[in-house]
């Protein structure tokens, strides 16, 4: 019992010291880096969130501007948790700093829960609650003011609901478990295709046509429970356009912005340039269209949200005769976006950095499950890696960046953190070897 409360006290002055030194580099360090991280990393609010958020904590709507009619290009549930942020806090990046770094204890105390169901080791749940901590990408998504950490934050709930719910069986807590998997979708919703992942792994490894069954059943009730969860967002956009929209509507933006880099990414010009290219393009054909838009060089915000839906459906059209013209490029840009997802900058100096930070913390995931496979646990993983799998799925055919797999890596520091474990105990073993030799 002595042991236990030693371990358990340093692993709590651990995550504490931890805890402290992520809010110095976030708030001390990081303001004096804008300057250096604006061409390569946006560290400021990202991806207009700010702009839907502070409308809707002053109540002038779901919209980019007040002048503008209501937007569906972005999930419901950042905007309002960041209205609430600035509702408490003021329209501040510091406020959306201070919510990040709050968002983030949380994560890094769920990460060491599931570890330990995983594993049933504290020294792995600790060393994955840091290694997520003081990961790069996950310093950076905190001083954005972007999606990242709140997705990570109600992803480890959900995951850890579904996890009860697998244990115990139990119809109720699959459709909590599917309410949280609606808020998930809600906040990003690249996990949409999940349930139908879940499926076919609960199926392949289900011992009995009656667990076959009992697999369906189960995911029907998620399923559900996401549905209810959603269906408030749908009903609004219905009412808006008179069209089903379940999700944001930026699926054409995001096949025509992917194409374009599989087919002109080179070592002669990065990704930032491509990106803006992207967005020239698009907003050439929406001038001549003669809709009625902001923001010809990115994004496309549009007056009316009409135009908006139309404008989405004829990006993913064009991209999709694209493909049928090409059927090649559609692989290739597959096989481009897995090397993307992990490592692809805005420069190639920062994809280069990306690489050298990436690609060792996915060869320690990688052993992890190797290792977790030999000691009969990989099971414990099996979920939890569907789950990953349904994120990075969907990213492939469109745009894949390094960024976004912060939120898989997430998940990852638990194969990870097994890995280094087995490293320290190794070292150990085999320096206590060569002393008594």
């Amino acid at each position: 019992m002595a042991c236990w409360e030693q371990k358990a006290r340093l692993t709590s002055i651990v995550l504490l010291a931890a805890f402290l030194v992520t809010a110095a580099i976030l708030f001390l360090i990081v303001p004096n880096l804008d300057a250096i991280f604006a061409y390569r990393y946006g560290v400021g609010f990202a991806d207009g969130y700010d702009l839907i958020a502070s409308d809707l904590a002053h109540g002038s709507g779901y919209r980019w501007q007040t002048n503008m009619g209501e937007t569906m290009m972005r999930e419901p549930g950042y905007p309002l948790f960041l209205a609430g942020v600035f509702k408490a806090g003021g329209y501040h990046i510091e406020a959306a700093r201070w919510a990040n770094w709050l968002l983030t204890i949380g994560i890094a105390c769920m990460i060491m829960r599931l570890t330990r169901m995983v594993t049933d080791d504290r020294s792995a749940a600790l060393i994955a609650s840091v290694l997520f901590l003081f990961h790069p990408g996950t310093l950076i998504a905190e001083a954005r003011g972007g999606v990242e950490i709140l997705f990570i934050f109600v992803a480890f709930v959900f995951m850890l609901a579904l996890h009860g719910a697998v244990e115990e069986g139990n119809l109720w807590r699959y459709f909590a478990a599917g309410l949280g998997l609606g808020v998930v979708v809600q906040v990003r919703s690249t996990p949409l295709v999940f349930p139908v992942l879940l499926l076919l792994y609960l199926g392949f490894t289900a011992n009995s046509p009656r667990e076959r069954l009992r697999a369906v059943l189960n995911v029907a009730i998620l399923a559900l429970g996401m549905a209810m969860v959603m269906a408030p967002w749908v009903i609004r956009n219905y009412l808006l356009v008179h069209e089903f929209v379940p999700v944001a509507t930026l699926q054409g933006v995001a096949l025509q912005e992917g194409q374009l880099t599989c087919q002109n990414l080179s070592l002669g010009g990065d990704f930032y340039r491509v990106g803006r290219e992207a967005g020239r393009e698009r907003g050439e054909l929406a001038s001549s269209l003669g809709l009625r838009f902001e923001g010809a060089e990115y994004f496309q915000f549009f007056y009316d949200p009409r135009d908006e839906w139309a404008f989405n459906n004829l990006l993913l059209q064009r991209a999709r005769e694209e493909y049928i013209r090409h059927p090649g490029l559609l692989a290739a840009c597959i096989g481009k976006n897995l090397f993307n997802f992990w490592f692809l900058g805005k420069t190639w100096q920062v994809t280069e950095l990306n690489v050298l930070i990436q690609a060792p913390l996915l060869a320690l995931a990688l052993s992890g499950l190797h290792l977790l496979r030999k000691r009969g646990l990989l099971s414990k993983m099996g979920i939890v890696l569907t789950f990953v799998l349904s994120i990075v799925a969907v990213h492939l055919p469109i745009v894949a960046e390094a960024r976004y797999s912060i939120p898989v890596f997430a998940f990852l520091t638990i194969p990870a953190s097994v890995s280094i474990v087995w490293i320290r105990h190794y070292y150990s073993m085999h320096r206590r070897g060569g002393a008594i030799a």
